[in-house]
C-alpha cells in the first residue's frame, strides 16, 4: 500500500513501477524510516496527550477546557490531512513530475527518496490540517481576534504559497494544489472562529465531507478500469492475482490490473489488449506474467507482440535474455535453454549478457545464456577411441 502513489504516477506514464535501492543499507534505512513516520501518524493522539500534560498546568481552567475539546477534533484533521495527501494529492503530483520529463528520460527512483518524499508529504498536510483549530483555539484565548485573521488575509494567502513552495516539489501544480486547501482552511479558521455553534457544525461538515470526498478517490484509484483487457479466451486458461496463491479460471472479456500471470494449458489461446494499445497473443502452454502497461514476462512459451509506433518502448523478459519494440509485430518463443525472437513486422532490440543487438525485419535470433546447448554425447564418442589409444601407449 505504501507504494500506491508511485505506482499510480508511473503506471500512467507508462513506466516500470519498481523502486531501486543504491546501496546495500538503503532498503534497511527506508524501512525504518517508514515505520518511524508511520508510528508519528498512529501515535499522534499520544503525542499531543503528553504535550498537553505538560502545559496543562500553566492553563485556565476555560482555556484546558477549550483544548480538551479540540484534541480529538484535531486528530480528525490530522488523519484527514494525512489521507488528502496520500491519496490526492500525491499521487497527481507524482503524475505531473514524472509527466514534464519528456521522452528519452528514464527516471531512477530510489527507495529511500521516495519513502522520505512521500510520507514526510504526507505527515506535513496532516499537520497544515490543523490550521483552523489554531486560529479558533487562539480566538478562543483571545490571543487574535476574528477581525486581526480577515485584516491579513492577503499577507496568509502569500505565506500559505510560500510554505506551499517549502513542502512539495518544486512545481506549481502541487505547489497550487496544496495552497488551495491551506486558503480554504484559512477561510474556514475565520468562519470557526466566532462563537457560535454555526462554527463547530461547518467544521464537521467539512471534515466528514472531506473524509467522504477521500473515500472516493480512494475507491475511484483502487476499483478503475483494469490495465490489461483478455479479449479472447479459448481452451484453458489460468490467472494468478499477484498476492494470490492458488491458479483460477479465466472468461473472455475480463479486465485485469497490472501484476497478474497467466497461464495457457495445451489447448488454450487468448489475446490480451494493454491500456496502452498493445496487442498480446499468447498461445498454448504460455506463462506470462503482466509486470506493468510496458513490460511482461514470458516464463515459458509463447507470444506475439503487435503494436502501433511509441517512443516509450514494450519490454518482454525471457529466461534468456529481454526484448524490446517501439512498434511492429515480434514474435517470442522461450524455453529453459533458448529463447527465438522473430521480427515479423518492424525491428527490435535483443539484449543478452549485457550485449545489445538489432534484430531486422524479416529475421530470426537465437537467444542464449552461457552458450547454446550441445550434444555431449556425441563428443564422448568420437573422443572415447581417441582417449584409449592414448592412454594404452602411455
Amino acid at each position: 500500500m505504501a507504494k500506491n502513489p508511485h505506482k499510480f504516477a508511473m503506471i500512467k506514464a507508462g513506466l516500470s513501477t519498481e523502486l531501486q535501492v543504491l546501496s546495500y543499507q538503503e532498503g534497511f534505512y527506508a524501512y525504518m524510516k517508514l515505520c518511524f513516520i508511520t508510528s508519528v501518524f498512529f501515535a499522534y493522539p499520544i503525542i499531543i496527550y503528553q504535550i498537553w500534560q505538560f502545559v496543562s498546568v500553566g492553563l485556565y481552567k476555560k482555556e484546558q477546557k477549550y483544548i480538551l475539546l479540540f484534541l480529538p477534533i484535531s486528530y480528525a484533521a490530522f488523519v484527514v490531512g494525512g489521507l488528502f495527501g496520500y491519496f490526492l494529492l500525491i499521487p497527481f503530483g507524482l503524475q505531473f513530475l514524472i509527466g514534464i520529463l519528456g521522452p528519452g528520460i528514464q527516471p531512477i527512483i530510489t527507495m529511500g527518496t521516495y519513502v522520505s518524499f512521500v510520507f514526510m508529504l504526507t505527515v506535513a498536510l496532516g499537520l497544515v490540517f490543523q490550521l483552523p483549530l489554531v486560529m479558533l483555539l487562539l480566538s478562543k484565548i483571545r490571543f487574535i481576534t476574528p477581525d486581526k485573521f480577515i485584516s491579513w488575509r492577503k499577507y496568509a494567502i502569500l505565506l500559505i504559497f510560500i510554505i506551499a513552495a517549502i513542502v512539495t516539489p518544486p512545481d506549481p501544480f502541487t505547489q497550487t494544489m496544496t495552497a488551495v486547501p491551506m486558503i480554504v482552511l484559512y477561510e474556514l479558521g475565520i468562519l470557526i472562529s466566532r462563537p457560535t455553534k454555526k462554527g463547530f457544525i461547518v467544521l464537521g461538515a467539512i471534515v466528514g465531507g472531506g473524509v467522504i470526498l477521500l473515500a472516493a478517490v480512494f475507491f475511484y484509484l483502487t476499483h478503475k478500469g483494469g490495465e490489461i483487457g483478455l479479449l479472447n479466451a479459448q481452451g484453458n486458461i489460468q490467472v494468478l492475482y499477484p498476492r494470490g496463491k492458488e491458479w483460477k479460471p479465466v472468461l473472455n472479456h475480463v479486465n485485469f490490473r497490472n501484476g497478474i500471470t497467466l497461464k495457457t494449458g495445451s489447448e488454450g489461446k487468448t489475446a490480451i489488449l494493454t491500456k496502452k494499445g498493445v496487442d498480446v497473443g499468447i498461445d498454448a502452454n504460455t506463462e506470462v506474467h503482466f509486470h506493468d502497461a510496458w513490460k511482461i514476462r514470458l516464463k515459458t512459451g509463447q507470444v506475439l507482440i503487435s503494436m502501433k509506433e511509441s517512443e516509450v518502448p514494450f519490454e518482454i523478459d525471457t529466461p534468456n535474455g529481454r526484448i524490446r519494440t517501439n512498434k511492429g509485430t515480434v514474435n517470442i518463443q522461450a524455453g529453459d535453454f533458448e529463447t527465438i525472437v522473430t521480427a515479423v513486422k518492424g525491428e527490435a532490440t535483443l539484449l543478452v549478457e549485457g550485449e545489445e543487438k538489432k534484430l531486422l525485419e524479416g529475421r530470426q535470433h537465437k537467444m542464449t545464456i552461457g552458450g547454446e546447448p550441445v550434444d555431449i554425447g556425441a563428443i564422448i564418442n568420437w573422443s572415447e577411441g581417441v582417449l584409449t589409444k592414448s592412454n594404452e601407449k602411455k
